[in-house]
């Protein structure tokens, strides 16, 4: 066609032939959107009156229902769906079980799953992950936002730190350092005996190196004048190694004393599914529950039979309480999703003034959330098309910034936040010192006792022993003198005794 147009000369050809070429265009255009529109048709909302299902405040309008992040997402985004779709909706939540629901052994659902599966709303807003198990039931939506499951423990008591002195080299490090004590004692002993019986000297104890050289790791003041060349060099290489172990000692040693260390009940999936002490909750009928009782995981498998040993761990109220921290405490662990935990730190942490509550470090299930219709809904397509359009304009990202409860009993952002403070010591941090201080002090006083009764046992040993043969002595000298006196007598001398 383009040879066409340059081998014309006319320009009112060269225009018919752009008519002819956009008429086409546009023809083809509209017959390929029509067949597209019949394939896939979507049906007009606009003026219709949708039922929709909840159990979420503020959609569900129940004061002793929890105000969570899922729960202010969705009445954002089911607004903005309303207003563009040009929808109205009425909330009806379920009558049974305010979660997504659970299936029963005759073969129905409860919560908002049965809702759909009796066909008794248009559609449910309660986002929750995909499940298998409902997918002849129930259609899912575009994704709506991506979150993890995270646990929900008791905020956890600050560990003592009497003896986190240890804490600044690792045991090898220690097992290291004692060798090194002992060889470098051994290595100078060794020396000094064999120069000292080439002089014919007497050279010191074993005793004497480990008291020298503890002298030189306490830094007490030692010198090596007058020794000879190998033990200098034994001298040099060990206050080396000391300066740099003590003064790294030192450092790592502050560091401890300025940051708080706290120790959650569990830190992971993993470590709940393994402990024997705390006893981890779900919350039935949520998609978290039915992940970990439908999972074929070693762990999350390991945790479904803890729930079918003990199904009262499986809670139905955990969003009906003011105070989450009624129902995690005393060793117990609630699985649920971060965000909505975050929204139940934030309530608790309003209500007492103080972090009750925290979160595990690691998260796990990490999944799209979702809106759920009757099977073959009609309306489905209409509504994810806009869902995908809100994901485009932002519209979405918008909804959950709004959503975002603020965390602030993060147990690692009081750990850096403290840590960052300059702030004079307690006796919390000095407890350590104290107590090393209090028992040298002891030690010392166990060992002067020790000796001053020692003493006296050598003492009163000693009078026992050398008694005796002093009366001896001196009854031998007294019998002596009487008979020099009796001789001289008959001898007749009178004079002074030789």
């Amino acid at each position: 066609m383009m040879v066409f147009i340059r081998k014309t000369s006319s320009s009112r050809c060269k225009m018919f032939v752009y008519v002819i070429l956009l008429g086409t265009s546009f023809l083809v255009g509209s017959v390929s959107m029509d067949a597209q529109k019949t394939k896939n048709p979507r049906k007009s909302l606009y003026q219709l009156h949708l039922l929709i299902s909840s159990t979420r405040s503020p959609l569900v309008n129940k004061p002793e229902l929890a105000v969570i992040n899922f729960g202010i997402i969705e009445k954002i985004v089911l607004d903005i769906l309303a207003s563009q779709i040009g929808f109205t909706y009425e909330i009806i939540p379920p009558q049974d079980i305010l979660t997504s629901g659970f299936l029963q052994p005759n073969g129905s659902w409860t919560g908002t799953t049965g809702q759909l599966q009796r066909k008794e709303v248009d559609m449910c807003v309660t986002m929750s992950a995909a499940a298998s198990s409902k997918a002849k039931i129930v259609d899912i939506s575009y994704p709506v936002v991506y979150a993890d499951s995270a646990i929900l423990v008791p905020f956890p008591k600050e560990n003592s730190r009497t003896w986190f002195g240890t804490s600044s080299f690792q045991l090898p490090v220690w097992i290291v350092i004692l060798a090194t004590f002992v060889a470098t004692s051994v290595v100078s002993w060794v020396i000094v005996r064999v120069n000292s019986s080439r002089l014919n000297a007497k050279a010191p104890t074993l005793g004497y190196w480990v008291v020298f050289y503890f002298g030189l790791w306490t830094s007490q003041g030692i010198t090596p004048r007058g020794s000879s060349t190998p033990f200098r060099i034994v001298c040099l290489a060990t206050i080396f190694g000391i300066y740099i172990a003590m003064n790294y000692f030192t450092a790592s040693y502050t560091s401890i004393l300025s940051t708080p260390v706290f120790k959650t009940a569990v830190n992971s999936i993993e470590d709940s599914a393994k402990s024997t002490t705390v006893k981890t909750l779900l919350i039935k009928g949520s998609s978290t529950d039915e992940h970990i009782m439908a999972s074929s995981d070693p762990t999350l498998k390991k945790l479904a039979d803890q729930m079918r040993r003990y199904p009262e761990r499986r809670i139905v109220n955990a969003l009906m309480v003011d105070d989450i921290s009624n129902i995690v405490k005393d060793d117990t662990a609630l699985v649920m999703v971060e965000s909505n935990a975050e929204s139940l730190i934030e309530s608790s942490f309003k209500i007492n003034k103080k972090c009750l509550v925290t979160l595990a470090d690691k998260t796990f299930f990490g999944r799209p959330q979702v809106f759920t219709y009757p099977k073959n809904s009609p309306i489905a397509k209409a509504i994810d098309y806009k869902l995908l359009l809100m994901h485009q304009a932002g519209l979405i990202q918008y909804a959950e910034r709004t959503a975002k409860s603020q965390n602030r009993c993060r147990v690692s952002d009081m750990t850096n936040a403290q840590a960052q403070k300059i702030a004079p010591l307690g006796l919390k941090e000095m407890s350590g010192s104290l107590v090393i201080v209090a028992l040298g002090m002891a030690i010392s006083f166990f060992i002067f006792l020790n000796e001053l009764i020692i003493a006296k046992i050598r003492k009163a040993f000693a009078h026992l022993v050398f008694s005796p043969v002093v009366s001896l002595t001196s009854s031998r000298l007294v019998l002596s003198h009487g008979l020099r006196e009796h001789f001289f007598k008959v001898l007749g001398h009178v004079g002074p005794h030789p």
